[in-house]
């Protein structure tokens, strides 16, 4: 006697299944529709509200990456470094490729003064993809701030060298050196940087202050006075049009000069 295998079983299971794949579909559009909502509130800087709509989108579906890397950028907006740090690691998941992922995974470290991890990050966003301006002087950028000096000049140096007009690293390499008290080669990287624009104001007074510590004193006073002439109302202008009468009387030059480069 022959068994007979009735097709029901294979009904179900077919009608379960497209089921599943309705609501799936069901599931995503709303998704997406939430994450352009999510997007547009982020945009017009309504960050609290861009993150509670990316939220709703991840349930019901979370599984987008850009629903992550929204979260991310507006939980980055509002300093929540941590929790955007989250997101943007969960977003790495579904593309650890990206390298945009891991340089706003960095900048997030730097927001919470944990510049080790930034380094990693940026470092990682190079590895995959070596011509990455923004990486490179970030990098940079947290060497500095996580003292570790040396490599800091180094990574300005090769920004400087590959990209001979990136303004930041000349500025930040020259304040760097101006802080280990290498005044002279300070000097040498802010006279580069007025070569490419003359009109950055804040370099004179780096200059001036540099001069000032090697006592060049006619250096000094002629670029304490370009200075002013670029920023006649400097929160230092009291500082500075004293230091100017004492050059002008030659008189002895302090042993600390007391003024600071300030933005």
């Amino acid at each position: 006697m022959g068994v007979v295998i009735s097709d029901n079983l294979s009904r179900d299971k077919m009608a379960k299944f497209l089921n599943k794949v309705v609501n799936k579909q069901r599931n995503n559009e709303k998704a997406y529709q939430l994450l352009l909502k999510a997007d547009a509130l982020r945009v017009k800087n309504y960050f609290w509200e861009a993150i509670s709509e990316y939220l709703n989108a991840l349930e019901y579906d979370n599984k987008n990456i850009e629903i992550y890397i929204g979260l991310g950028l507006a939980y980055k907006q509002i300093g929540y470094a941590k929790s955007a740090i989250n997101a943007f690691n969960k977003a790495k998941k579904f593309n650890a490729f990206n390298k945009e992922l891991y340089f706003e995974a960095g900048c997030c470290y730097c927001i919470d003064f944990m510049f080790s991890k930034a380094i990693k990050e940026f470092k990682n966003a190079l590895k995959i993809c070596p011509d990455f301006p923004e990486a490179k002087f970030n990098l940079a950028l947290s060497y500095e701030l996580n003292n570790q000096n040396s490599m800091a000049v180094k990574e300005y140096k090769k920004m400087i060298r590959e990209n001979p007009h990136h303004l930041k690293s000349y500025n930040n390499l020259g304040s760097l050196y101006m802080k280990l008290d290498f005044y002279k080669p300070a000097i040498g990287i802010f006279s580069e940087l007025l070569r490419l624009n003359p009109d950055f104001a804040r370099v004179y007074l780096g200059i001036a202050i540099c001069f000032d510590k090697v006592k060049e004193k006619s250096k000094a006073l002629r670029y304490y006075r370009k200075y002013l002439k670029y920023n006649p109302n400097s929160e230092n202008l009291a500082y500075i049009l004293e230091r100017i009468e004492e050059l002008k009387k030659d008189r002895a030059l302090p042993k600390k000069c007391h003024l600071m480069l300030v933005s």
